[in-house]
């Protein structure tokens, strides 16, 4: 839909209904109210002063030259006819005049320059607000320098907006690599599972019962992304429903990593496990706190070389659970610090065919933050580890440091 290009009459109808047109009005009526204000008590004064002089001039004349007030009333009338007559009144009223005039006139300027100064930036919000809402999000409102020095409310408002704008840009810039990463990670198995049921049905693939495990597995890992999916997406939106209750973190621990030493053995790693001396325990959902744990674990020993060791460590510090789980290695690469926690994002791993879906740490993170704690990685002098802080149960912020078990 085309639209109608405005007339001069609407134009300056918008313009009369402007933010800076109302409060150019306002501030034109306060100068013509001060003005008048002014006017009226200059006026007051000058005349209860003159008054004052006459009354005082005549008690003088009286007391020094013993004059009544009839024989002072015509010298009196005689010296204001003079003066009239010397100062030229109408030149005088014409110069007051001509001085409210230009009082009124320059303050009427500086209404119109502040009413526009502090429109302005407002009216760049507004711009910039729209191109946000037709699917722009590179708008950003304008920041003249004067605004970037200062911190008053418009500053902070126009400085919020582009901290809002960039982290939309942000978010639709995830959003739209995330749909590119679902459809390329499901295209594979996809693409793979047809094309081995289009060999068994041609006849070119045995129909037996190791090529249908194979597509099994095929089919198991297309659904084990579909699930990561489906539980990344209710995390991050606040709807996965947890099975709350205590939980004491040394069994899991315990659990896990008797689940894993198999695997680091068979990979020639040693898996050492520190636990506190007295029980900890934590308020949440014991079923995904091992799935994080399990997640993190199966990481490390995936980043782990021959022969290295991977640490699993339980503390209590500061009225906060922490398990840290760090092996040696490489480490986390500057990008990696910064991205891991993002779907689908592809480490040198990955490219090497090495790593998982690239949901794992995501859905980690978002896990932990349902249960209200927080997780970040970080990198040690012998390699990379990951912590996980959460909340200890009532009673049990005091307990003291870690002990080694094996």
């Amino acid at each position: 839909m085309k639209l109608q290009p405005e007339t001069p009459w609407q134009a300056m109808r918008r313009s009369w209904n402007s933010l800076a047109a109302d409060l150019y009005k306002t501030m034109l009526g306060l100068v013509l109210l001060t003005s008048l204000t002014v006017f009226v008590v200059l006026s007051y004064a000058w005349s209860a002063f003159l008054d004052e002089v006459q009354r005082q001039t005549q008690e003088l004349l009286t007391a020094q030259f013993q004059l009544s007030p009839s024989q002072l009333e015509p010298l009196l009338t005689q010296a204001r006819q003079l003066s009239e007559t010397s100062l030229n009144v109408d030149q005088i009223r014409s110069l007051f005049v001509f001085g409210l005039v230009l009082l009124f006139t320059v303050l009427s300027l500086l209404a119109w320059w502040s009413a526009r100064r502090f429109a302005r930036p407002l009216t760049h919000l507004s711009a910039a607000a729209n191109q946000l809402a037709s699917g722009d999000f590179t708008a950003r409102a304008l920041l003249s320098r004067s605004l970037t020095r200062r911190s008053d409310e418009t500053a902070r408002l126009l400085k919020d907006f582009n901290v809002m704008a960039a982290s939309l840009e942000r978010l639709e810039r995830e959003r739209r690599y995330s749909v590119a990463a679902i459809a390329h990670e499901l295209r594979t198995p996809v693409t793979v599972l047809r094309g081995r049921l289009e060999g068994v049905r041609d006849g070119v693939l045995p129909a037996n019962p190791q090529e249908l495990e194979k597509l099994i597995g095929h089919a198991d890992l297309l659904s084990k992304l579909i699930e990561d999916l489906q539980l990344l997406s209710l995390a991050e939106a606040g709807e996965l429903r947890l099975e709350l209750g205590p939980v004491e973190v040394q069994d899991v621990l315990i659990r896990l990593h008797a689940d894993h030493l198999p695997t680091a053995q068979a990979q020639g790693v040693d898996l050492l496990l520190e636990l506190c001396a007295e029980p900890v325990r934590v308020t949440g959902d014991r079923r995904r706190l091992q799935q994080v744990v399990h997640n993190l674990l199966t990481n490390a020993l995936r980043h782990t070389p021959p022969h290295g060791t991977v640490w699993i460590k339980l503390e209590v510090e500061a009225g906060a659970v922490h398990i840290e789980i760090h092996n040696t290695g490489t480490g986390f690469t500057a990008e990696a610090l910064n991205r891991a926690f993002e779907r689908f994002y592809s480490g040198p791993d990955r490219e090497r065919g090495r790593g998982g879906s690239g949901l794992g740490l995501a859905i980690s993170k978002s896990l932990i933050e349902v249960h209200g704690g927080s997780m970040r990685l970080f990198n040690t002098e012998t390699g990379a580890g990951v912590q996980i802080t959460l909340n200890p149960l009532a009673g049990d912020e005091g307990l003291p440091g870690a002990r080694p078990r094996f």
